[in-house]
């Protein structure tokens, strides 16, 4: 097994550190059996299983484990090639076990994975059985597997970067509410990915639960899976996001949970009642923005995101709708704050104070200086 400290020098390098730390919260607050279900077809296994192996080992280092399906749509070698994953991540100390797989999965077979990730030992399962199903069969075992390990995510392992189009550069999300039919209609998918982003929508749509789906490289799995940008396609429902003038006509039990899932704090009785001048919500009080009116522009009070719905995409869906409608405004965040990057990213400056950051997004010069006083002074909502 790797040293800690090399696993965390390594992860350092794949991204930045806050990312990083974040993604690994997010992950440890999961229920172990959820954290992620892992693809790899026959080729994979073939031509990628030392980078491939090393993913896994740094996963269960971190105490991470996935689950390992192989054969998804090349079954008939499938067999063996679990069986190579398996001896290679024994070699380097890395608790795996092979699990039968029938045609059918049961509700004690799916028990039996669960069971074994609790035991921190990898489980690889072999799709070989069912290698005389048609495609769409295979698919349904996955869904079964996901749905009762109750998986957040579904990574599919490719030789390319991610969902790619002739001539251009790898699709980075999909929103299949707004792209599904845009990519498929444009006939510049390759065959094999676009079987993959028809099925992928339809085991996104058919889960009970929320699941994202990511296809990927083996050599940038963990970029993806620790980096807010991400390296490889991100496979998305996406959200209805929903604007509201008064805060009267939300649900505030449902909003304040929110805010306090995100914050991990608890609101000051009184905060949900001031005034506001815009509130975008999440159709399902999975992310909120709340805006409000000051003598220097708008100021970004809040932005939550429900902590089990981070790193879904939500809170990207909701920026975008939001400076749409206010395309400048200001806001502030602890030092701490583990999107401190990704705000950056989308802001056009900051101002660093030991106990605030004061970000701004197209704000005139003239009122930088007013709004970073205002947002300095603006009062504290939540307990200490």
């Amino acid at each position: 097994m790797m040293e800690a400290e090399i696993i965390t020098r390594f992860l350092e390098s794949v991204g930045q550190k806050a990312d990083v730390d974040l993604y690994l919260k997010l992950f440890r607050a999961q229920k172990k059996e959820s954290f992620a279900v892992i693809c790899a077809s026959a080729r994979i296994v073939q031509t990628a299983l030392d980078p491939f192996h090393f993913d896994l080992r740094i996963l269960s280092g971190l105490g991470l484990t996935p689950v390992v399906v192989v054969g998804l749509f090349e079954p008939r070698d499938a067999d063996r090639q679990a069986s190579r994953v398996h001896e290679w991540l024994l070699e380097d100390g890395v608790r795996a076990q092979i699990v039968p797989l029938l045609p059918a999965l049961s509700p004690p077979l799916i028990e039996v994975v669960r069971e074994t990730v609790h035991m921190n030992t990898i489980p690889l399962l072999s799709l070989e059985p069912s290698r005389d199903a048609p495609l769409e069969s295979r698919f349904a075992l996955l869904r079964e597997l996901v749905t009762g390990l109750e998986s957040r995510k579904v990574v599919f392992l490719s030789t390319s970067a991610g969902l790619v189009r002739e001539g251009l550069p790898p699709i980075p999300v999909v929103n299949l509410e707004a792209d599904f039919e845009r990519l498929l209609r444009g006939g510049t998918l390759t065959r094999q990915h676009a079987s993959l982003l028809r099925h992928g929508k339809q085991l996104i749509d058919l889960t009970p639960h929320r699941l994202t789906v990511t296809v990927v490289n083996p050599l940038q799995l963990l970029r993806e899976l620790f980096t807010i940008n991400g390296a490889g396609t991100l496979i998305r429902k996406g959200s209805r996001v929903e604007s509201h003038r008064d805060i009267a006509s939300l649900d505030h039990v449902r909003l304040r949970a929110l805010i306090e899932s995100a914050f991990g704090r608890t609101l000051k009785e009184g905060v949900l009642e001031r005034p506001v001048e815009r509130i975008f919500v999440e159709e399902n009080y999975l992310g909120a923005a709340l805006l409000s009116h000051s003598p220097v522009g708008t100021y970004l009070s809040k932005f939550a995101v429900d902590r089990q719905a981070q790193g879904e995409g939500i809170g990207g869906d909701l920026w975008s709708v939001m400076i749409r409608d206010y395309p400048s405004f200001f806001w502030r965040a602890r030092p701490t704050n583990p999107i401190s990057n990704w705000y950056l990213k989308n802001g056009d400056g900051v101002a660093r104070f030991p106990d605030w950051h004061v970000y701004w997004r197209e704000m005139p010069l003239e009122r930088i200086e007013p709004a970073i006083r205002y947002a300095l002074a603006a009062p504290v909502d939540f307990m200490t």
